[in-house]
């Protein structure tokens, strides 16, 4: 974008007319209101000399010389105002020129295009806050973004406000000054002060509404899910094929809990329907151990302390199929399945059987192929069942 071409665009031309026309009658309603201004200035300097000689009297009452101080304030404060407008409006004409530089709007939207381009979100919150008034968005999922037309216009703002009391917009709600900013730039000054500009919600106000455009957007429906979105065909082609869920996610290129959600979608929206295909669940699964070919071998290895582990490994196989060939080892028998305490309390005996026949420690230990210590627990544990004391092995192997 160049200086040309902002200027010989329809929408500079048009904003350039708006902004000397608002000035125009600004200036000319300054004008008209010139002589009275003049007329009450000169009143006002008469007053501020009088007030002036009055106070300068040392024998005044300090009640008196109160009022006459704060009458002399509020005169001076007036004649500042009158002076500051009268200025004004003769440096307008020059003033318009300045605005509506076109240079100037193109160093602007250039450095909109820049900051914005450049990912930095604190820079562009600054730059959008010169053009964007504010966005509200509603229940029925309408935006409406109010825009303000001179947000390309330095100075603007500034110079075609008109403040007044009242907020500038009839919102329900104060609206909340928000966080400054914080920026890093070459220009500190200037930054610091935009990003200050730009914290406060009322920074456009005593804008007219003809300075702003509002555009309305609806943000779109959320897309259906995949599932719901094709639930009847996915639904009508399981019926027809007879397909499981593993061959009809293939078939339709999406995972077997997509296509199960479909398919169960479609019979929650149309409750008078059924799913008729009914498929073995689990796929196919290896063939069973034949646990008649080695129950009764694992049951005796397990009697004897082979550990399940050590059992899953010799035959090839799980440790739940060893459970299940001991299991079925005891029933052959009529038998249950004995469990940890009873195999425990069943070496609690064999040890102190062992131990009553003068076998020594050692022997125990071999045949119930546990540690020594391991072996005294069961002793000692058995001793306790009875009420009677451990007796010492040391003294029971040297005799």
């Amino acid at each position: 974008m160049n200086t040309q071409k902002v200027n010989n665009s329809a929408w500079f031309k048009e904003l350039c007319n708006l902004v000397r026309s608002d000035l125009e009658g600004r200036r000319q309603d300054n004008h008209d209101r010139r002589p009275a201004m003049q007329e009450e200035l000169a009143e006002i300097s008469s007053e501020i000399s009088g007030y002036t000689v009055s106070l300068s009297n040392p024998k005044l009452s300090p009640t008196v010389r109160s009022v006459l101080e704060q009458s002399l304030e509020k005169a001076v404060k007036r004649q500042q105002a009158i002076e500051q407008t009268l200025a004004e409006s003769e440096s307008l004409r020059d003033a318009v020129e300045t605005v509506l530089d076109p240079e100037t709007v193109v160093q602007r939207l250039s450095r909109l295009d820049e900051v914005l381009a450049a990912n930095n979100p604190s820079m562009g919150n600054i730059e959008l806050s010169l053009h964007i008034d504010r966005i509200d968005c509603y229940p029925d999922r309408r935006v409406v973004l109010r825009t303000c037309k001179l947000g390309a216009l330095a100075g603007a703002v500034e110079m075609l406000s008109v403040h007044e009391d009242s907020q500038p917009h009839d919102k329900p709600v104060k609206p909340r000054r928000r966080a400054r900013l914080r920026v890093d730039d070459g220009n500190d000054e200037e930054w610091e002060a935009t990003a200050e500009w730009s914290a406060d919600p009322n920074r456009f106000a005593g804008l007219g509404e003809h300075w702003f455009d509002e555009t309305e957007y609806v943000i779109p429906d959320r897309p259906l899910p995949w599932a719901v979105e094709n639930a009847e065909a996915v639904f009508r082609r399981r019926q027809k094929a007879k397909l499981s869920y593993v061959k009809l996610a293939r078939e339709f290129n999406v995972s077997p809990p997509t296509a199960r959600a479909a398919v169960q979608h479609y019979l929650s929206e149309h409750p008078d329907e059924t799913d008729d295909v009914n498929l073995p669940q689990g796929g196919q699964r290896p063939p069973k151990f034949d646990l008649s070919k080695f129950g009764h071998e694992a049951r005796a290895l397990w009697d004897a302390g082979t550990s399940k582990l050590q059992l899953a490994k010799k035959y090839e196989c799980s440790t739940p199929t060893i459970d299940k060939a001991i299991a079925w080892s005891y029933e052959q028998e009529g038998l249950p399945m004995p469990t940890r305490q009873n195999r425990k309390e069943a070496k609690f005996r064999q040890a102190r059987r062992m131990l009553d026949e003068g076998h020594p420690l050692d022997d125990i230990t071999r045949e119930l192929g546990v540690s020594d210590v391991t072996a005294r627990s069961y002793l000692r544990e058995s001793f306790a069942k009875e009420g009677k004391p451990m007796p010492d092995l040391r003294r029971r192997r040297e005799t």
